[in-house]
């Protein structure tokens, strides 16, 4: 098994390249940079798919690891190659999910296997329950698994629509739901209307970040790392819902030493 890390952006790719240095990185160009690592690399194009695979078959390359975002192309920018065009114009009007089925169905007519990032890195989870627990009232405890019930519950439903993977909630109000704007930029949405709107409540509002129903774990684990935790601290959240089986954390020591100097809470469920 000879692999390649397809690289989009964030520290992520970073992480999982250092863990694994044999593997071939393909990046991004506008979202990752060869010079942030010391694995072997090619830098491509997102609007030219076909030369992905003439670089990996050059490499060997038999399995692939996606790992970082990756922005969807703006039709403003498309070029009309006609083998680019069918892949990535049939994704406008698709969700993630169905999307990277799309993504996946096209590596593997080209003989590659989408594995999961789990394979190659390693401890990124947060196992069941309450992290740092010690620092956490019983109070905050029960607001937490109040929101983290209906929330979940929340996303679980909207799985069906192939929509976001976090919501931000309160006391079952809904603060923001993730669109095509992505996670943080979500957040600062959210700690606006906290800010404005919420700021006497007993506890900042919940960020739920899981996997949505029947998503391709393959292709597409949600992530959460250390600068969004610093985000939803310094906006006056109390807590991260996160799952214990599908929520990957990025640099996780790190994470943990965080939460332990700011107390701030991390539930997995």
């Amino acid at each position: 098994m000879k692999v390649a890390i397809i690289a989009g952006s964030g520290y992520f790719p970073i992480q999982i390249a250092k863990e694994n240095p044999d593997a071939f990185v393909l990046c991004i160009e506008n979202h990752s940079a060869q010079d942030s690592f010391k694995n072997n690399s090619e830098i491509v194009s997102l609007m030219d798919p076909l030369s992905w695979i003439s670089i990996l078959k050059k490499y060997e390359i038999t399995h692939l690891v996606l790992a970082g975002k990756i922005n969807r192309i703006s039709n403003e920018k498309f070029f009309f190659n006609e083998s680019m065009h069918e892949l990535i114009s049939k994704t406008f009007s698709l969700g993630d999910n169905s999307a990277l089925n799309l993504i996946e169905k096209f590596f593997n007519e080209h003989d590659f296997e989408i594995i999961p990032v789990t394979w190659i890195l390693k401890d990124c989870f947060f196992k069941k329950g309450f992290h740092r627990e010690e620092f956490i009232s019983n109070k905050l405890k029960d607001f937490v698994i109040l929101n983290a019930r209906f929330g979940t519950n929340f996303l679980n439903k909207m799985s069906e629509f192939d929509v976001g993977q976090s919501l931000v909630v309160s006391n079952r109000v809904v603060y923001a739901i993730e669109a095509l704007e992505g996670t943080d930029e979500m957040i600062i949405r959210a700690g606006k209307l906290y800010q404005q709107y919420f700021q006497n409540s007993d506890f900042g509002p919940v960020l739920i970040k899981i996997p949505k129903l029947h998503q391709n774990l393959n292709m597409d684990l949600p992530v959460i790392g250390l600068e969004t935790i610093r985000k939803c601290c310094d906006l006056g959240f109390s807590s991260i819902v996160v799952s214990s089986k599908g929520t990957l954390i990025v640099n996780i020591d790190r994470v943990k030493d965080y939460l332990t100097k700011y107390k701030f809470c991390i539930f997995a469920i």
